[in-house]
């Protein structure tokens, strides 16, 4: 099986070309319209050969799509380090067997404009492989594009769509995305300016963009408590027939007893994680002013949605290898358990 990687640009849209049919009236020689004889017997036209019933879609397994979350193009340049987003999952689950593709959506749009780009390149990999459905398993934001793409008040893809596996994803919105828009003013300054920082910092944008540029804010916007809670859950409803699950990480020390033990799968709390120096503030303030277990972005119970699998030992950017090797987390084993718990449930 191979890794297969869609441009932003270079996805290819399928559509449909028609044209008009009607053919205007020929003049007879004398210059009237000419009907049907009554008493001439004329032959009738040969029948056109009838045309082929479409190919039946192929059923389960079907094939793996990521999406990525803000800021994740092909690659992040964190520092002095150069690393692409779900680094190395792909290649990985195609060694394994899988027949897996990476979307790419714009880094710094709302989910509807990201969920728009990627409906193409699910229409391509549909083609393609002649697939009835895809897995969907999105990270961060990625999650929310997902849940557009599938619902029936987003773009419908819900036939299209067997399953949609989130990641990290806040479903509820985090306090940071507040933090970051000036919602939230009982922070003292140190602390918020470290907050604020360390998040412009991770998705490669300043102040001055946060303030000037429109998408970024609405970005950003999107990912608010009061956002998600009024407008973004109540609209985007579950597809009927696509089946949801979660996951979600917690770092800095966290063992998740209490929060983490409605998983499906066991929380291990004696497995911690150390927390990335660049999501320390972030995962302090969640922490201590908001008392929530997180992955130093988003809390536990805002990544809970349908059936919540999981909780990991890893940091927002440890669960899809963005510290490369750095780590005594396998996001790659992660993901190949996400994958092999589709399998088993016959996806």
């Amino acid at each position: 099986m191979r890794a297969h990687v869609f441009g932003l640009f270079g996805a290819v849209a399928l559509t449909a070309c028609g044209s008009e049919s009607g053919v205007p009236s020929m003049p007879s020689p004398s210059g009237e319209a000419v009907g049907a004889p009554s008493d001439v017997d004329t032959p009738s036209p040969p029948s056109s050969p009838a045309k082929p019933a479409p190919a039946a879609k192929l059923g389960a397994p079907y094939p793996i799509v990521l999406l990525h979350g803000m800021a994740g193009f092909e690659s992040l340049e964190l520092g002095p380090v150069e690393t692409s987003y779900f680094s190395g999952v792909a290649e990985d689950l195609a060694e394994h067997g899988e027949d897996v593709y990476l979307t790419v959506a714009p880094p710094y749009e709302t989910s509807e404009v990201r969920a728009g780009v990627v409906a193409k390149q699910l229409d391509e990999i549909l083609a393609r492989t002649g697939k009835a459905k895809v897995n969907l398993i999105g990270h961060s934001q990625g999650g929310l594009d997902a849940r557009v793409l599938a619902s029936a008040h987003g773009l419908a893809y819900g036939d299209r769509i067997a399953s949609v596996t989130t990641v990290a994803t806040p479903h509820r919105g985090t306090k940071i995305a507040d933090l970051a828009l000036g919602l939230i003013d009982y922070v003292p300054k140190k602390q918020l300016d470290d907050v604020v920082g360390a998040v412009l910092t991770l998705v490669q944008r300043t102040a001055y963009d946060l303030e000037t540029d429109s998408n970024l804010r609405g970005q950003v916007g999107l990912l608010t408590e009061k956002y998600m809670a009024e407008v973004f859950n109540p609209k985007y409803v579950d597809a009927r027939g696509v089946v949801y699950r979660s996951y979600a990480g917690r770092t800095n020390r966290q063992s998740g007893k209490g929060t983490c033990d409605d998983a499906a799968y066991p929380n291990e709390p004696r497995k911690v994680d150390r927390v990335t120096p660049a999501l320390l503030p972030t995962a302090v303030y969640l922490e201590e002013v908001e008392g929530q277990v997180n992955d130093g972005l988003v809390p536990v119970e805002s990544a809970k949605w349908g059936t919540f699998e999981q909780c990991v030992p890893a940091d927002h950017m440890k669960e899809v290898g963005l510290l490369g090797e750095e780590t005594s987390f396998d996001h790659r084993q992660f993901f190949r358990d996400i994958v092999a718990r589709l399998r088993e449930s016959g996806l």
